[in-house]
């Protein structure tokens, strides 16, 4: 069974706040664009 990726995971690989992650998954205002691209980098890269 694959693992679940939490929204702690990505924070960590991603250097941010849990909050951070989740104003991006829920397209939310509020985050800077460097935040955003490192959320979504490691999105990319852990394949969610």
């Amino acid at each position: 069974m694959t693992e679940k990726i939490r929204i702690k995971d990505i924070a960590e690989r991603a250097g941010v706040s849990v909050g951070t992650v989740d104003r991006v998954l829920h397209d939310r205002p509020n985050v800077s664009a460097p935040a955003r691209e490192k959320v979504e980098k490691a999105l990319e890269e852990m394949n969610y």
